[in-house]
């Protein structure tokens, strides 16, 4: 009886492990892509998902009322920033080649709060549509 249990939770924590790993594979070359109308964001495979929405939101929503809250731990210590690279492709902006725009932006979020601060680090009309 022993043995069959113990083969039985053999055979579970195997497909535990190949599981977990067939997952991993959605993600390629270290980056996750998101598709917001006829814009593609590409961002680091480390990323969250709330970092990712949070920075579409703020791409398409450009208003900047200066406005986050701070914890207290960043009043007190300041904050803990963490520097990610994002890559937005916007297809189709000209009527003529080079027809798409591609821009790479510096966030500097914090891990602590909700302050985040995006910079323009380049921004170039790429071939990529036909």
């Amino acid at each position: 009886m022993k043995r069959i249990i113990a083969l039985i939770m053999a055979l579970v924590s195997l497909f535990c492990v190949t599981s977990v790993s067939a997952g991993a594979q959605g993600v390629e070359d270290g980056t996750v892509t998101v598709t917001v109308n006829e814009t593609v964001f590409i961002f680091d495979a480390d990323t969250t998902e709330e970092f990712r929405d949070k920075f579409i939101e703020d791409y398409f929503n450009s208003e900047d009322d200066g406005t986050t809250s701070y914890g207290l731990t960043c009043t007190l210590f300041g904050h803990k920033i963490e520097t990610t690279s994002v890559t937005a492709v916007t297809h189709k902006v000209l009527s003529t080649s080079p027809r798409c725009r591609r821009e790479i932006y510096d966030v500097d979020n914090c891990t602590r709060c909700d302050y985040t601060k995006s910079t323009l680090i380049t921004s170039s009309y790429i071939v990529c549509c036909a």
